[in-house]
């Protein structure tokens, strides 16, 4: 066999290749438009269906409506991925009834077997329809993948207890972050924080109970999250880690939690914490919470705050004077004169001041 003939049977195979390639690619293409087709038309024959539902449903007229629906079975779509772009938009009782139809279709308890699955894509969108019906039941499911091996499955699982909004979601999600388990396979704190103000007041027990943690992650999510709902009842829990509590970030939370809240019985605590703490960030903060309550028992504490040593906390104080009032600023205005003790942080601050207020610094030199 030549060369020449060699090449040509060479040639000839790759443009068989080239050709057959050419073909399947566009059989696929073709296919994959056809489907696109056949996806859209039967999302257009199943919405009109599911709007007219949602607006008949009060009047008692939507019984057929409702046995359409729950019978639907689609060829290249579903009811579940219709339903699941559209729960989260509903309040109420639209959401009830759509929430009742996948009930009634099975729906609910195949996600809740759907968290079984070895793959976690099926995991994934199970968890996710749990939380997207917001149903209680699927509490224990959701809270099981909180230790998923996965991570799109772990974050699915702690915005589903947030959706799915009770004390028991909140329960579940605190108890396995202060668990072994949640070493393991660990949770961001930003997706858990949102999932506690989503799920509300709800959460104070839950929330109250974990500022006694072990994990330091919690405790410091528990105390942010209190000040920021605005749980009262919390105060005195939050006085504690603010004096006791070991670890900084903790008495650091706890410390913007009491400012939040802005009780003053708060006010013997955070003065001790001027006096006693040794961490800069946290002693700022404790300035900061004072200004908040604007108590007339902290101005000493804060005016000796005005001389700290550190200029985070010197500035803090200064501008915790300045929510007194003509009183804090009166105080300022005399810091100001110092040369040392504070005077820097006095006039730094009374300069931010006039050009908030649009007022002119009284200090003389």
């Amino acid at each position: 066999m030549t060369t020449a003939t060699v090449l040509l049977i060479a040639a000839t195979l790759n443009l068989v290749l080239i050709i057959a390639l050419s073909l399947s690619t566009a059989v696929w293409k073709a296919r994959r438009e056809r489907r696109a087709r056949r996806h859209e038309e039967e999302l257009a024959q199943l919405r009109p269906v599911m709007m007219r539902y949602l607006a008949t449903w009060e009047d008692g007229d939507a019984h057929d409506l409702a046995d359409i629906l729950i019978a639907y079975r689609g060829v290249t779509t579903s009811f579940e991925e219709l339903v699941a772009g559209l729960l989260p938009k509903l309040r109420g009782a639209d959401r009830s009834m759509l929430v009742d139809i996948l009930r009634r279709r099975g729906t609910i308890e195949d996600a809740r077997m759907g968290t079984l699955s070895r793959l976690p894509v099926r995991r994934y969108r199970a968890v996710e329809l749990l939380g997207a019906a917001g149903v209680s039941e699927g509490i224990p499911e959701a809270t099981r993948l909180l230790g998923d091996r996965n991570t799109d499955v772990r974050l699915a699982a702690v915005r589903a207890l947030g959706r799915i909004g009770t004390a028991e979601a909140a329960a579940g999600l605190l108890e396995h972050l202060d668990s072994e388990e949640a070493l393991k396979h660990p949770i961001p704190p930003h997706p858990v924080t949102m999932a506690l103000l989503r799920i509300g007041t709800d959460a104070t027990d839950a929330l109250v109970r974990s500022l006694e943690a072990d994990s330091v992650e919690v405790r410091t999510i528990c105390a942010e999250v209190l000040g920021v709902l605005g749980v009262y009842p919390a105060v005195s829990g939050l006085q504690v880690r603010a004096r006791v509590d070991p670890s900084v970030s903790v008495r650091l939370g706890a410390a913007h939690a009491l400012g939040r809240l802005s009780m003053p019985s708060s006010v013997d605590d955070l003065t001790a914490m001027l006096r006693t703490e040794e961490e800069v960030e946290v002693i700022a903060a404790a300035c900061t919470a004072l200004g908040r309550i604007a108590d007339p028992a902290s101005l000493p504490p804060l005016e000796q705050a005005v001389a700290h040593e550190h200029p985070t906390v010197r500035v803090a104080a200064a501008m915790a004077l300045v929510a007194f009032g003509d009183t804090g600023l009166d105080r300022l205005r005399e810091i100001a004169q110092q040369d040392a003790e504070g005077g820097d942080a006095a006039r730094e601050v009374l300069a931010r001041n006039s050009i908030a207020t649009n007022t002119t610094p009284l200090i003389s030199y």
